[in-house]
């Protein structure tokens, strides 16, 4: 083969290997979503480094248990922590490892990580 030939061969392969990961990035992204209840949206204060943030908080029940999610941190300004998600209300959530996603109206996701497992009614 001659130069040609080896730097067209590789210009297809490295273009089959950039498609080949973006539609397995794209499949990573699916969730297997389930029926849940949004039981409650609270804040959550930690320290970080001498400053206090605060952090929304998402309590949902999926099946017979209740997650607690830590989500992103609540603005100084006030403003929707819920992302259009109502107290009371089905929910669509699912559970990735240590990461509780909530599926808000808009179709877009809320990802949290997981602080809290607990039956219904257990305090």
């Amino acid at each position: 083969m001659n130069k040609t030939s080896l730097l067209t061969l590789l210009r297809v392969s490295v273009g089959f290997s950039v498609l080949l990961s973006s539609v397995c990035l794209c499949a990573g992204a699916h969730h297997e979503f389930q029926a849940g209840k949004l039981l409650d949206i609270s804040t959550d204060e930690r320290v970080e480094k001498g400053t206090t943030y605060k952090y929304a908080v998402y309590q949902v029940q999926v099946g017979d248990i209740v997650y607690f999610g830590r989500g992103e941190k609540v603005s100084k300004h006030p403003g929707d922590r819920g992302h259009g998600l109502i107290v009371g209300d089905p929910v669509q959530a699912a559970i990735d490892g240590t990461d509780l996603i909530l599926q808000r109206p808009d179709g877009k996701e809320i990802k949290t990580k997981i602080i809290k497992r607990q039956r219904p009614g257990a305090k």
